[in-house]
């Protein structure tokens, strides 16, 4: 009874360590204060944040754990700010164990008429939490009474089981940090690689060592207590084009690298990749699902495996696959039912929709392979060394006339040889065998093209009339079919796309290969656009690029830190034919353009002519890269700029009667 009275102090000493979180008394002036040097434009600001983790043995878990204190200050300045008062944690499952929160404190200061400051704390009952998955729950809660120039305080205990990972602490958030400290307190016998990632830099570290911080199985450890202080933290702006915000959020991140456990043996959890290939291949919801060839053999259609075309009769087994299991919307590099029971069933997660391709290629004598992925919305993968837990998404990979080409059989409108853009996030592992893998890069092979093409008339009543040819090639068709086909008739498209095409009318739509993905889509219309008035004499103004003009720059920033990436190459071609009536001429037009970035990185060309009374417009923009570099931003930012600059310029014409 004495020695579990002696532990139970320890414990109970060393979680006290671990939950407290200094956060000082509120003063009148945090309260007045409207706008902050770092930030006079900011909607809220952090004032003080403080984190601090620690591993303790918990009794309730009957496990050592990952305590992590969290505790903020932000200045709420005006009601656009009012969102930062709601608060969204999640709680993530691992396994059989999940994370789970406690200790919730939060307050909502405000100064009263009379000069006081009023203090309005959150209540229990305010508090929820819903499951969004089986991997993943969420708490909820939103501090009380806010209004305009509040203060807010709040803090929280998230208890995890995830000593892997230990805590990634992001000093940069959406919204600018006065101050912020992490806290990170480590036994002994764990080693920890530790990364800061961003662009901003710490401005102080202090280390220490802190006495038997843990008592284990009747050992007492020392830990490394450190403290990381950032000041003064800008904002993070978001643009588009980028992978997920937390690939280049200024944070420190954790990674175990080994443990030592009490008598001294030691494991270490950084691999080489021989390991997990090793481990891969001989996991039954990995490799053991790539031993089932015979069985999609047996389920073939005899006409596939007469194809002597290695390209065609991939493609076919893709698509086969692809018809046959549905995605029931779960990522995962593992298998969840089984390649053989997922095609039986009609339905699986990504691992068994792409481990089946796998094995069906294989069946039809291909060489294929499955490749592991991180996903954009996920982190980009550790290249140094393996980081399993990293990776949430399969693909396949087949290799044809000496290449590797990238397949994903889950989207039933995407084309063979194609990634969603989900899929595309830097580079891929490809797991040849048990003893081999290499990195591959994620891209699609064919730009996103879409070619507009209209041929028509302009009438005096201040119409033009004519046929409309939108094709849409690689993933523009792609969202474009997904896009058509979430309405139940081709009817309701066509009414939803004559309501969103201003001063167009439709007055005929044919679709052509809209569930086809092996051809490209084709949307032909006969449409009717109001361009101008009824013109009796004088002159009047057309600007021929009527559908998807470039009104608005899409890179805005001052300086961008981080790459944008658009996910693959992208084309958009304009050809305009419009005949006019011979008592109309051409007064002024736009000069003639040519753009080129360096390395013909990028290329945008307008030419415009006026012959025997038919105006025709021609426009390129070419992005060749499907990524440009931090460098390359200012080039691309002002093409945008000069593309804007050349469409606000309409064409003149005068009319003699």
């Amino acid at each position: 009874m004495k020695a579990l009275f002696v532990f139970s102090f320890l414990l109970l000493q060393t979680l006290a360590y671990s939950q407290v979180i200094h956060l000082p008394d509120i003063s009148k002036n945090e309260l007045l204060t409207q706008t902050f040097a770092i930030d006079t434009t900011a909607n809220a600001v952090i004032l003080l944040e403080r984190g601090s983790t620690m591993i303790q043995k918990s009794d309730a878990d009957m496990a050592l754990m990952v305590f992590h204190r969290y505790g903020a200050r932000t200045k709420i300045v005006n009601q656009e700010g009012y969102k930062h008062a709601d608060y969204r944690i999640p709680l993530y499952t691992y396994g059989s164990t999940s994370e789970y929160i406690i200790d919730i404190k939060a307050r909502t200061y405000n100064l009263a008429p009379d000069g006081s400051i009023s203090t309005t704390s959150l209540k229990i009952k305010d508090i929820f939490t819903e499951k969004v998955s089986e991997y993943l729950k969420v708490t909820k809660f939103t501090l009380p009474d806010i209004r305009t120039a509040s203060v807010i305080d709040v803090e929280y205990t998230v208890v995890s089981p995830d000593i892997f990972k230990f805590r990634t602490w992001a000093f940069q958030a959406d919204i600018p940090k006065i101050s912020s400290e992490y806290n990170a307190v480590i036994p002994a016998m764990f080693k920890y690689n530790v990364t800061l990632r961003g662009t901003l830099k710490v401005k102080d570290t202090k280390s220490k060592i802190y006495r038997e911080c843990l008592n284990f199985n009747g050992a007492k450890m020392d830990c490394s207590d450190i403290t990381y202080i950032m000041e003064d933290i800008p904002a993070f702006i978001e643009e588009e084009y980028m992978l997920a915000p937390k690939n280049y959020l200024s944070a420190i991140h954790f990674e175990l690298e080994e443990s030592t456990d009490p008598r001294g043996a030691v494991k270490k959890y950084t691999q080489e990749w021989a390991d997990v290939d090793r481990e891969l291949m001989s996991d039954k919801s990995f490799g053991g699902q790539l031993k089932e060839a015979n069985f999609f053999k047996k389920v073939f259609p005899s006409e596939i495996l007469s194809i002597t075309d290695p390209y065609k009769k991939a493609s076919e087994i893709y698509h086969f696959i692809q018809k046959h299991i549905r995605w029931n919307k779960y990522y995962g590099k593992y298998s969840q039912n089984g390649v053989k029971n997922s095609f039986e069933n009609r339905s699986g997660n990504i691992a068994d929709i792409n481990l089946a391709l796998t094995v069906a290629l294989q069946a039809g004598g291909l060489e294929a392979y499955p490749v592991l992925v991180s996903t954009r919305d996920n982190i980009v993968p550790n290249t140094l060394y393996p980081v399993i837990s990293e990776f949430n998404y399969l693909v396949c990979g087949v290799k044809i006339d000496g290449k590797i080409l990238l397949a994903d059989a889950s989207e039933p409108l995407l084309s063979f040889g194609e990634l969603p853009l989900r899929a595309i996030n830097d580079r891929g592992r490809i797991i040849y065998s048990r003893k081999s893998s290499e990195w591959i890069p994620l891209v699609n092979p064919l730009p996103a093209e879409t070619s507009y093409s209209f041929s028509g008339e302009y009438l005096k009543s201040g119409k033009i009339v004519g046929q409309l040819t939108v094709t849409s090639l690689g993933y523009d068709a792609f969202q474009k079919r997904q896009s058509i086909l979430k309405y139940a008739s081709k009817e309701e498209y066509e009414e939803k796309l004559d309501e969103r095409l201003t001063n167009i009318r439709i007055k005929k739509l044919d679709l052509s290969n809209v569930e086809d993905n092996t051809f490209p889509l084709i949307e032909t219309s006969v449409v009717e656009i109001t361009v101008g008035d009824s013109i009796t004499s004088g002159s009047f103004t057309i600007n021929p690029i009527f559908v998807n003009r470039t009104t608005r720059n899409p890179f805005n920033l001052d300086d961008r830190t981080y790459p944008v990436d658009i996910g693959s190459r992208k084309a958009e071609n304009h050809h305009i034919s419009i005949r006019f009536p011979e008592d109309i001429n051409l007064k002024s037009a736009p000069k003639s353009i040519s753009l080129v970035l360096p390395d013909k990185a990028a290329q945008y060309i307008y030419k415009s002519s006026f012959e025997n009374h038919v105006l025709t417009v021609d426009q390129q923009l070419a992005l060749n890269k499907a990524i440009y570099n931090t460098d390359e931003y200012f080039h691309l930012k002002e093409l945008f700029s000069r593309i804007i600059q050349q469409l606000k310029v309409d064409h003149l014409f005068t009319y003699t009667p």
